[in-house]
């Protein structure tokens, strides 16, 4: 592996793989090359993860969006069994199947379900008891597609928009959910409040608006759901124990930005005029934060609970990379020498 330049120091604890998926030049804007940084004894070295052509590849959750004329929904994973969960559709078609896989990605069971029409649906929430389906305003276009469009979807504002439990342990069909008009690129969050499902995610209400952090509160007992918008946001995480647990606190981008957000306090770090930030990831204590400047490609390095103080340390990559959507970070079982 290349040892890559970093300036300042690099935490001593920090141990793993941040990867990301990235578009290939030759394959449209759908990403299909994963790429990473390892982070091991104080040091960066360039990781490339192998190829892989089963369902979800070599790291499940950032699985390529289409695989085999299927679209796969990022899947999320069960925190207790490490099972995968996903949404596979096929373009134009209103079936949808959920999938279960083992951690290591061997699919295990598919049940088929109907949505309201060829959805496109580009992730999925995981509870306890549930799978969370975003059955929403954005449709695949077979015409778009017939001409050559890359990606061949339609903005359905008339459409009636919803969320659906689907039950993790029966064969029931999902709860549906109707909700505003919106499209949901990125989930964030769900957990169970009682016998409610509270799901926190990135929307759009419209084609060419901003992103926004939203929290959907879905009550089974009445078939309602509500919505409270909590921030602008283009992308937002919370820490992994966190995940499928009421959580606490959030990190978000927004433009040149990124920030921490808590019940009682909001800190941010602005990296300012020019800067193009990816998915951050958490890594225990640390929130790893992929970003352009003028010249390069790179990685910043935070304390998660004290974003003000800039930096500890910014890993510069070999290569330029698009903007990363699909982040993740691995932790190595034992500390290994670069």
């Amino acid at each position: 592996m290349e040892a890559l330049l970093v300036e300042g120091e690099l935490p001593a604890n920090l141990h793993g793989r941040f990867l990301q998926s990235v578009p290939h030049p030759a394959h449209g804007t759908e990403p299909v090359s994963i790429t990473g940084v390892r982070l091991a004894g104080g040091t960066a070295a360039w990781h490339r993860a192998r190829t892989d052509f089963s369902l979800l590849g070599t790291v499940p959750t950032l699985a390529p969006a289409v695989r085999d004329g299927l679209r796969v929904a990022r899947p999320a994973q069960d925190p207790r069994t490490g099972e995968w969960h996903t949404i596979a559709t096929r373009p134009g078609s209103p079936l949808a199947e959920h999938v279960t896989m083992s951690a290591a990605g061997a699919v295990r069971r598919g049940r088929c379900f109907v949505l309201s029409g060829p959805a496109r649906i580009d992730t999925v929430a995981l509870t306890a008891d549930h799978v969370v389906v975003l059955d929403l305003s954005v449709e695949h276009d077979r015409a778009t597609e017939l001409i050559g469009l890359r990606a061949p979807c339609t903005w359905r504002p008339g459409k009636q928009a919803r969320i659906g439990l689907l039950p993790r342990r029966s064969r029931g069909n999902p709860l549906w959910f109707p909700v505003s008009p919106c499209f949901v690129p990125e989930t964030v969050n769900a957990y169970e409040d009682g016998p409610e499902v509270v799901l926190d995610a990135v929307r759009h209400t419209s084609p060419t608006g901003p992103r926004e952090l939203t929290r959907w509160t879905l009550d089974p007992s009445t078939g309602t759901a509500s919505e409270e918008r909590l921030l602008s946001a283009d992308s937002a995480v919370v820490a992994d124990p966190e995940r499928g647990r009421r959580h606490h606190t959030v990190y978000a981008v927004r433009g040149t930005a990124v920030s921490r957000h808590d019940p009682h306090t909001s800190t941010t770090h602005d990296f300012g005029p020019g800067h193009r930030l990816g998915q951050p990831a958490t890594a225990g204590e640390w929130l790893i934060v992929p970003f352009h400047d003028s010249t390069s490609s790179n990685l910043a390095v935070f304390d998660a609970a004290d974003l003000a103080s800039g930096p500890r340390s910014v890993v510069r990559l070999p290569v330029t990379v698009p903007v990363a959507t699909r982040t993740t970070w691995q932790p190595l079982l034992e500390p290994v020498r670069a």
